[in-house]
């Protein structure tokens, strides 16, 4: 899989700049080709603009592709949009949304910017790289200069589109299906792939182990039987021979380090704790991931750690998060889909590796540290947001006749989070102040994406 390009400074007229530059470099190649297209002017029928839109997405280029408006297609002469019969995104997202039935409901991903180059406006239709290829309708689209027809897969190859008329050959639709389903990539990208499609893995229950001697549960993934998810009991302990692995989550092994659990209402009552399971990933016999599991609420809350616990966070469309919703789908109980809600209202997921970056070198000159807490000292706007947010205790700890009224009112108040810690551990204060900081942080990730969007910083790639 080709890597996607990245457009992520916090300043949009810098974002303008990269994807000014991609476009002049295009120009001056003074040619089309497998991901970028020329048109003088806007389209004057929608039947067309749609056409070109879905070979984009299906192209065998596999990556972000433009639609380059105001730019000659012969001559390559830059000429600058005109006002007739121009579109903004929005218009765009409503001519796909509303007209055109969509096979399996997927719908190209597309957006507009317009930059200046020559003193000329450019408007560029980009279209998003995805992996739900191939997409086609499932209803006819007729028109005056033509019809798209139900079924028919249109794609691009070279600079070429297939004609409304006819269909991709059986080479490239075979191609399209195979992105789809993973087949085209590495089998860490195809086990990554499989991890989001969760209803097709089996549980197999105390089988053999490999070696055949011990018993293991596990799991196998039933379109594609080599890739196998183990859980094995009783990992052996790294730590020197006088550790005793906690058994209560507040216990001070556990305590701060695990902040983020004492934010599950069960915790309160089934306080029992253990990080003694592992589940690993295979391919064949080539082990692709691994990962402690820690279980709470007497073993029914199943929980990937994140990374770093003093800087807790997870990353999408990483096998990291990927295993964290996999295990709560499919290893937990009762509580699980609560108990996900509640992590995350005090652990942020971030759309990159980038945007995690983006995000805390901004927050770092608003005054935040990433430091532990006591270690330095936050200061500024960060201090001011973590003063106001608030933590509440929970005064009716142990007593579990008492959770369920609480657990509807935090199924009711999304922005709430409780320390439902024993308030005679030695460290609630502690835990009070991460979870504090792991609320300030998810919601002020949620309010920065939101200034980004409004000051047209784009994170084209995350969404």
């Amino acid at each position: 899989m080709k890597k996607k390009e990245l457009i992520n400074k916090m300043d949009g007229k810098q974002a303008d700049q990269i994807l000014e530059k991609e476009i002049k470099t295009l120009i001056e190649t003074q040619a089309e080709g497998e991901y970028w297209d020329f048109k003088r002017e806007w389209y004057s029928d929608n039947i067309d603009l749609l056409h070109d839109i879905i070979c984009m997405a299906n192209s065998m280029a596999n990556r972000d592709c433009y639609i380059i408006i105001g730019v000659e297609d012969q001559s390559y002469q830059i000429v600058g949009v005109k006002e007739q019969n121009r579109k903004n995104q929005q218009n765009i997202i409503n001519l796909l949304h509303q007209k055109p039935r969509w096979a399996g409901g997927y719908i190209p991903e597309v957006y507009v910017k317009t930059i200046e180059i020559s003193e000329c406006q450019i408007d560029v239709i980009i279209i998003k790289q995805s992996n739900n290829t191939p997409f086609y309708l499932t209803a006819s689209y007729p028109s005056p200069k033509g019809k798209l027809s139900a079924g028919a897969i249109y794609t691009r190859k070279g600079d070429t589109n297939t004609p409304k008329n006819e269909t991709a050959d059986l080479y490239d639709t075979e191609l399209l299906w195979k992105r789809r389903f993973g087949l085209l990539y590495s089998p860490s990208q195809r086990a990554m792939y499989y991890l989001e499609d969760i209803d097709n893995w089996e549980f197999v229950d105390q089988e053999k182990s490999r070696e055949g001697t011990e018993s293991y549960s596990f799991f196998y993934y039933k379109p594609d039987p080599d890739y196998t998810i183990y859980i094995i009991y009783g990992k052996e302990e790294l730590s020197n021979d006088d550790y005793v692995p906690p058994k209560d989550v507040n216990d001070k092994n556990v305590a701060e380090c695990y902040f983020y659990i004492f934010a599950f209402c069960n915790v309160s009552y089934h306080t029992d704790f253990s990080n003694d399971l592992e589940v690993v990933l295979y391919y064949k016999n080539i082990p692709l991931f691994s990962s402690s599991v820690e279980c709470i609420d007497e073993g029914r809350t199943k929980i990937i750690p994140p990374a770093y616990w003093n800087d807790a966070y997870y990353i999408k469309n990483t096998m990291k998060f990927l295993f964290f919703k996999f295990v709560f789908n499919k290893m937990g109980e009762n509580f699980s889909s609560e108990a996900q809600d509640m992590l995350l209202r005090v652990i942020p997921v971030y759309k990159s590796e980038e945007e995690y970056r983006a995000f805390t070198d901004y927050i770092k000159e608003k005054g935040f540290s990433l430091e532990r807490i006591g270690e330095k000292k936050i200061s500024g706007e960060a201090l001011e947001r973590l003063n106001s947010i608030e933590i509440f205790g929970y005064p009716s700890y142990g007593k579990p006749g008492e959770i369920d009224s609480i657990s509807s009112i935090l199924r009711t108040r999304k922005d709430m989070v409780i320390n439902f810690a024993n308030p005679e551990n030695p460290y609630f204060a502690r835990i009070t102040k991460y979870l504090q900081r792991g609320r300030m942080l998810v919601e002020w990730l949620e309010e920065w994406r939101k200034n980004c969007d409004n000051e047209s910083v784009d994170f084209l790639d995350l969404k």
